[in-house]
């Protein structure tokens, strides 16, 4: 490789043709690395990815580098120290929080305008904050319920497949955590 296709040359002289290519060349090794060596789910893993990529190429002007190899060995570095950070905070989020499963009939039969009716508390929080959202973002949210791909949402939301695994991990936190704190707040 001469020094003009390599990745770092690419990032440092023309920023959105260096992302381009450094997701091309280590994107899916990332994913392999994350997915099967820590069974990160891969929504978690897809926004690490993209959190590592974009923090790259916004220090890559403050560092230099003798080969690709250097370079990869750096965007693994910083992949890692997001991969450890996300699984510590994982951790810490799951102890004495309440995790609401959506409930099947719900996702099948769920419209604003003809609520299921819940004797659960939880479900009757989730409904509400259901209701909250905009129908793009519930559509996401139900479908990705049901492990229905990201290519066929995008069908219906008019949104990427990139933009949808990002915004369903947002959803998903967003939702979890507004749910946790009334669950909180109610059994004060």
């Amino acid at each position: 490789m001469s020094s003009e296709t390599e990745t770092y040359s690419v990032l440092k002289s023309d920023r959105e043709k260096g992302l381009k290519l450094m997701f091309e060349q280590y994107a899916k090794k990332l994913l392999a690395y994350s997915t099967h060596n820590w069974q990160v789910d891969e929504d978690a893993a897809w926004d690490l990815i993209y959190k590592t990529m974009y923090k790259v190429a916004d220090v890559i002007q403050e560092y230099e580098f003798v080969s690709e190899q250097k370079f990869a060995s750096f965007i693994f570095k910083i992949y890692i120290n997001y991969l450890r950070n996300h699984l510590r905070d994982s951790k810490t989020a799951s102890q004495g929080i309440v995790e609401v499963e959506l409930n099947e009939n719900i996702v099948h039969n769920y419209s604003p305008a003809t609520k299921p009716q819940a004797s659960n508390p939880a479900l009757s929080l989730l409904q509400q904050e259901l209701d909250k959202l905009e129908d793009w973002q519930r559509i996401l949210l139900l479908m990705r319920g049901q492990d229905i791909a990201y290519s066929e949402i995008a069908k219906y939301v008019n949104k990427t497949e990139d933009q949808l695994k990002v915004y369903y991990g947002r959803l998903k936190k967003q939702l979890a955590e507004r749910i946790n704190a009334q669950l909180i707040t109610t059994s004060i």
